[in-house]
């Protein structure tokens, strides 16, 4: 199960951002009610938040659920929501990879000392450490300086809505690098009907998954044959009885036939 997150948006902005749930409390209600489902982020916007804080977030929900926590996480496009929340926007890539270093130290280290551009822990205690000792961090976005990101310092590559090609390249490049990390996607998914590639709100070009089950199951397999391990269903309607019948329609209709 996925949460993304949008603290604060502009109006303009309010779909398909206007109801979104924070992540982590999501997470840790999702995780209280199940046993062996699996709770993510996808993306956490990690620049605009501390990086400390978030990582004791999620050392403890990981604690809580039995190392059941993957960390998707994004260096952000919305300048808006970065200065609400009094946020660099400017720096964040610089700050997002210092970010992930520290939290990393802070999952592993007994006595925490670091020292960065940004961020400074003196001789510190950080506690709880993950379940399993460590979690992993899923790089998002679709760019080359994601993909360069996630081979360099993450667990697993985690682009929204980029086609086949570019999937394909972003995956080539991993490989390429020597390391082997998780490739996965995010697809809007319809199992209504059939959708055209269209912009996304970062002026990113996006494509969906959709039409019939075939018609899925078919691009499904070609993201697969470009490396993909793991496909993350977006199901969105106004309503959420709509999701929940969308969703049904796609675990027994797509899912159910891979079984």
């Amino acid at each position: 199960m996925w949460a993304t997150d949008h603290v604060v948006m502009p109006e303009e902005l309010r779909e398909p951002y206007g109801q979104l749930l924070e992540p982590f409390v999501t997470m840790a209600y999702i995780a209280s009610r199940t046993q062996k489902l699996k709770v993510g982020t996808s993306c956490l916007v990690l620049p605009q938040r501390n990086p400390i804080l978030v990582a004791k977030q999620a050392a403890t929900l990981d604690s809580f659920s039995n190392g059941r926590v993957v960390l998707g996480l994004g260096a952000g496009w919305a300048e808006m929501e970065f200065g609400y929340l009094n946020a660099d926007f400017r720096r964040r890539g610089r700050v997002m990879d210092e970010s992930i270093r520290l939290m990393k130290t802070l999952w592993k280290d007994d006595v925490i000392r670091f020292k960065g551009e940004f961020f400074q822990v003196e001789d510190a205690l950080f506690l709880p450490k993950p379940a399993h000792g460590d979690i992993p961090v899923w790089i998002g976005g679709n760019g080359r300086t994601a993909v360069r990101r996630a081979a360099a310092m993450g667990d697993g590559w985690h682009p929204v809505g980029t086609d086949v090609e570019g999937f394909a390249e972003g995956a080539r490049r991993i490989r390429e690098s020597g390391r082997h990390i998780a490739l996965s996607v995010r697809m809007t998914t319809d199992v209504r009907k059939k959708r055209e590639a269209y912009v996304g709100t970062n002026n990113e070009k996006r494509v969906a998954v959709s039409g019939s089950a075939a018609e899925i199951r078919k691009q499904i397999d070609a993201y697969a044959q470009a490396g993909l391990e793991y496909y993350c269903a977006s199901i969105n309607h106004p309503a959420a009885s709509e999701i929940v019948a969308d969703l049904r329609k796609f675990a027994s209709e797509v899912i159910g036939s891979y079984s």
